[in-house]
């Protein structure tokens, strides 16, 4: 089958959610399908940076495809004049929800903003969520649980090292860095451990919130040498940091579903985690990491004098982290159930064509 995937942003940002989407479409090709990405990279250079040059764009290569299959992935504002002859065009629709945008946001969210994206979801004969804390949040705006299916992400089964990790106890935050992912917090837990051997390593991006990137770096002067700033890393350069490290903290106010959680597990280290969003759904608070109220400074200090200075405990929980793990989706368990979703969401629109109708 035909199939348009959308995924569109004004900026071409490496994120989680845009990882698993390429995957997601390379799972549908593999399939047998015929898949049209609609990235900022596959449209004209022209057309980027503008939302309304970029909606009729959409609109276009859409209509040109004629898809069996909508596939959308956020992309509001880009969606607009599609979303308003969508019924009259009839193609089915799967709509997927990493996690609502609001949650990236200081503050509360307008109810208008509210009915905007209840209005674009409302189009989606399917809708993929990541996890049951995203399904729930959909569900919140007044979306049928009956509309609603749960595929958690996979991850790369990296190979890992069974040597005994070599100290000062190294402590790992992955992420973009911007408030929501919380990296100040961290730090500023970090200042209180005293005279502690350790190494606080931060990857993730800085260009997203420049003004928060630099607060991160300015309080980090006061730890002088102990912390690293590594930028984005892409797999291989990632799976080290994992096999070097013993100790993931994510921080994140919100997580959809918390990849690097996964894969921090995988290669058996505790987590500790800010108890919200999906993350609860994979850490069990004293036995493969500590759950904390998000911004507790003081939590997440008490939390890292624990693990910093027993090395028992942190063997234990390693364990306990790579059995979680294994009973985790992989990108294959991921990718087949993501296009049997796909397949039965189309299941009319291709009954259709394959009948003459």
């Amino acid at each position: 089958m035909r199939i348009s995937f959308v995924m569109l942003g004004l900026k071409n940002y490496s994120t989680g959610g845009y990882y698993f989407n390429f995957k997601m479409a390379s799972a549908l090709s593999k399939a047998g399908h015929e898949v049209d990405v609609i990235h900022l990279t596959t449209m004209p250079k022209k057309l980027r940076g503008s939302r309304i040059r970029g909606s009729f764009y959409v609109l276009k290569r859409v209509l040109r495809n004629r898809p069996d299959l909508l596939v959308v992935s956020k992309s509001y504002s880009f969606m607009a004049p599609l979303r308003l002859i969508l019924f009259t065009l009839g193609y089915p629709v799967l709509y997927m929800v990493h996690h609502l945008e609001w949650h990236d946001r200081a503050g509360g969210v307008s109810n208008l903003r509210k009915n905007i994206v209840r209005w674009f979801l409302s189009c989606g004969k399917k809708i993929w969520v990541n996890s049951r804390s995203t399904a729930d949040d959909v569900i919140s705006l007044g979306i049928p649980e009956s509309r609603l299916c749960v595929i958690p992400p996979g991850f790369d089964r990296f190979r890992t090292d069974s040597e005994p990790k070599q100290l000062p106890v190294r402590i790992l935050s992955v992420g973009t860095i911007c408030s929501r992912k919380d990296q100040l917090t961290l730090v500023k837990a970090c200042a209180m451990l005293g005279d502690r051997d350790f190494h606080l390593s931060i990857l993730g991006d800085e260009t997203a919130d420049r003004d928060y990137a630099e607060a991160v770096r300015k309080e980090a002067d006061s730890l002088g040498g102990k912390v690293t700033f590594t930028g984005h890393l892409f797999t291989e350069g990632l799976y080290e940091m994992y096999n070097q490290s013993h100790i993931l903290a994510n921080l994140s106010h919100w997580e959809g579903y918390g990849i690097a959680v996964a894969e921090a597990l995988w290669a058996g280290l505790p987590v500790l985690a800010a108890d919200a969003g999906a993350v609860p759904e994979l850490i069990t608070h004293g036995d493969n990491g500590y759950l904390m109220a998000p911004g507790d400074v003081e939590s997440c200090a008490r939390y890292l004098r624990i693990l910093i200075d027993n090395g028992t405990l942190r063997k234990k929980m390693s364990s306990n982290a790579r059995e979680r793990a294994r009973k985790l989706f992989t990108w294959c368990d991921t990718g087949r159930e993501f296009v049997s979703l796909a397949e039965e969401t189309a299941g009319c629109k291709i009954r259709r064509n394959q009948s003459g109708h």
